[in-house]
């Protein structure tokens, strides 16, 4: 099955998943439950049939009185008494946190005996917070955009919602904490490290985070030459708008290249810059961008750069200037270290020009991989197979002298895991090959082995048939 029609399948899904409040792959506490009284792991539960009277069924606030609210337990929806600040049940109710039947969460008495059959409880306080593995559910201790959380007698989470009570981040409407997020195919006994959220001092230069944690967005431009006026602004501005919407949030994020589509000694080269610029602003982390042909002439077998066949062309000057004097690069091949703030590890990005290849740079290149670091990437435009860019094969060579986790490279217009070591990401607005629009996520995990993702542009989830995990080494992980 093609990414797409994984992609189609899971955004087909994605209607009926939100409407219980739930995300795809993602059991919520409550699910399980069969007509016997007991849950499917042998558990009893007390399935009493509820009472008209004290659980009164509904579909909506409106079918309630006194300003009770329409809310989802049990096995139900029952309107429901509310106490904003916690004291307002009597003894016979307790005031609890859940979903009502328009997705928001709100604090109801429920009658005390699961008088309204199982009810969903917040997870204990003394068992810690779950791990974050769940696609598109922020945890508790997780910055997130929920706002269920504004009254000031609430002890509000950094998720925005209370009571033990995670994120859905495509509803921005706070759910109860689901049960099986496994972060692996081991069934969840590895997950990653984003529960605690992200500490980060990454600046123009690299610098240390908490995770190792980062998004990657590919090839952006038009479909034809310096046809500015339908650059794919509104798709990578979405797309930076979504990175930055992640809870938490990647400190940074590396683009693969090709960010115009412009006669190299015209002036649209850096009109079209400009508005990737733009578009860039709805993200709050740094970027770091890898050289493409188009920052060239376009042509994969073009070489730019002083002394190099097509020399300085007004792209890759539009490129060197306004991406990368930003952040202070004077070539367009960089490293940027980034570490654990207490040193249990350490990663360089190595950012590879392929359409400005020299010796010099070659040179460069075998001393960079030959620093000793936890993690090692190579960013670079073109994927292994697109040799006629002249720095492809001799970057493969000295590539192969070294040790390094992953290579990460566009070009193609599509997503793919094109080897063991290689990932491609090319599908950030420019005209799409297969697939569809979206970008990658990179998320260290417990045992120290990294999870890959693509995330779908449309419906915000993974695709699930495509992530893989990949140890420090460039071997794949269980």
């Amino acid at each position: 099955m093609t990414p797409r029609a994984h992609w189609v399948l899971a955004v087909g899904f994605t209607s009926l998943l939100v409407a219980s409040a739930g995300v795809m792959g993602c059991a919520q506490a409550g699910e399980g439950i069969d007509d016997g009284g007991s849950s499917l792991d042998g558990t009893a539960i007390d399935v009493a049939s509820p009472n008209p009277t004290t659980c009164p069924p509904c579909l909506s606030d409106t079918d309630c009185q006194n300003g009770w609210i329409c809310s989802q337990f049990g096995s139900d929806s029952y309107c429901a008494e509310p106490c904003p600040n916690g004291n307002e049940c009597d003894s016979t109710h307790t005031c609890q946190a859940v979903t009502t039947a328009s997705g928001d969460e709100e604090s109801v008495c429920i009658p005390n005996g699961n008088a309204c059959g199982a009810t969903q409880q917040p997870p204990s306080n003394d068992a810690g917070p779950p791990p974050n593995t769940c696609p598109g559910l922020a945890s508790p201790t997780t910055m997130a955009s929920c706002s269920s959380c504004s009254q000031t007698s609430k002890t509000c989470q950094p998720n925005g919602c209370y009571g033990g009570w995670w994120c859905n981040t495509m509803s921005d409407k706070c759910q109860a904490a689901p049960t099986n997020c496994g972060g692996s195919s081991d069934g969840g006994t590895t997950t990653t490290l984003l529960d605690a959220g992200v500490t980060s001092s990454i600046g123009s230069d690299g610098g240390t985070e908490s995770v190792l944690y980062f998004a990657i967005v590919g090839d952006t431009r038009p479909a034809t030459e310096d046809d500015t006026s339908a650059y794919p602004s509104t798709i990578i501005s979405k797309i930076f708008t979504d990175v930055n919407a992640l809870g938490p949030m990647p400190p940074f994020l590396v683009s693969t290249g090709d960010y115009q589509y412009a006669n190299p000694t015209g002036s649209q080269g850096a009109a079209q810059v400009a508005l990737y610029l733009t578009a860039r602003k709805s993200y709050s982390g740094v970027s770091f961008p890898a050289m493409g042909n188009h920052e060239c002439t376009g042509y994969t077998t073009s070489n730019c750069g002083s002394g190099n066949a097509d020399g300085i062309t007004n792209n890759y000057t539009a490129f060197m200037t306004d991406m990368l004097g930003p952040i202070s690069k004077s070539t367009p091949y960089y490293v940027i270290n980034v570490a654990s703030p207490t040193s249990t590890w350490t990663a360089k990005f190595v950012f590879v020009a392929a359409n400005a290849w020299d010796s010099t740079q070659s040179t460069w290149f075998d001393s960079a991989l030959s620093v000793s670091t936890t993690y090692t990437f190579i960013i670079r435009h073109e994927s292994a197979s697109a040799n006629t860019a002249p720095g492809v094969t001799p970057s493969e060579t000295i590539m192969a002298k070294h040790s390094y986790t992953m290579s990460i490279v566009g070009h193609t217009h599509t997503y793919d895991h094109t080897s063991t070591q290689e990932v491609l990401f090319g599908n950030g607005g420019a005209p799409l090959s297969s697939g569809d629009y979206g970008y990658g996520l990179v998320t260290q995990r417990t045992d120290g082995s990294l999870e890959v993702d693509a995330i779908d542009y449309s419906s915000g989830l993974p695709d699930t048939s495509f992530r893989f995990y990949i140890n420090a080494d460039g071997t794949l992980a269980p």
